[in-house]
């Protein structure tokens, strides 16, 4: 992550999220340099608020370095994390496993998590009446309003004869 006057901020290592409503809290940074943050978080890791960004192989913000003390908070490790969630048995309404979670795409407009990536288990597939090839795998999307809660595992709110109504198969 680099300022708008070009200093770098630190590497973005995890997505802090609200498990209820879904939204970005923050992208956690690691600094071995933190001096030139007005917000005071010392060296480590904090969260940089989201803003508008540049995303490609740096990220780049909208704000130099100096700016950055309304963006910029002290990482709170009791934040629900998108990396916590990945590798997380998923489960319908009625306790049917589904899959697991392999990972979670974001809408940076409205920095929400959008969707989660669900790798489906085998008597899923054959629940849902899916076919596979020979060793290919099915992974589906599957949107955070049927997420019920997230907390050791994922809870949906459908039942599994309903949901692949509302799923997306991304590949198969």
């Amino acid at each position: 992550m680099i300022s708008a006057d070009a200093y770098e901020i630190g590497e973005i290592t995890d997505v802090r999220y609200d498990p209820f409503e879904w939204s970005i809290l923050g992208l956690k940074i690691k600094s071995k340099r933190s001096d030139k943050l007005a917000a005071g978080t010392g060296k480590g890791n904090f969260l940089v608020r989201p803003d508008k960004f540049v995303m490609n192989d740096v990220m780049l913000l909208s704000q130099p370095v100096d700016r950055l003390k309304d963006s910029v908070v002290p990482d709170n490790a009791n934040i629900s994390s998108l990396s916590s969630l990945m590798s997380s048995k998923v489960v319908t309404k009625d306790n049917a496993l589904v899959g697991t979670i392999t990972t979670a795409t974001i809408d940076a407009e409205s920095w929400k998590v959008k969707s989660v990536i669900v790798r489906l288990d085998k008597t899923a597939i054959e629940a849902m009446k899916m076919k596979k090839g020979l060793f290919a795998k099915i992974n589906v999307e599957i949107r955070t309003e049927l997420i019920l809660s997230s907390k050791d595992m994922v809870h949906l709110s459908e039942p599994m004869e309903s949901l692949r109504d509302n799923i997306m198969i991304i590949e198969s």
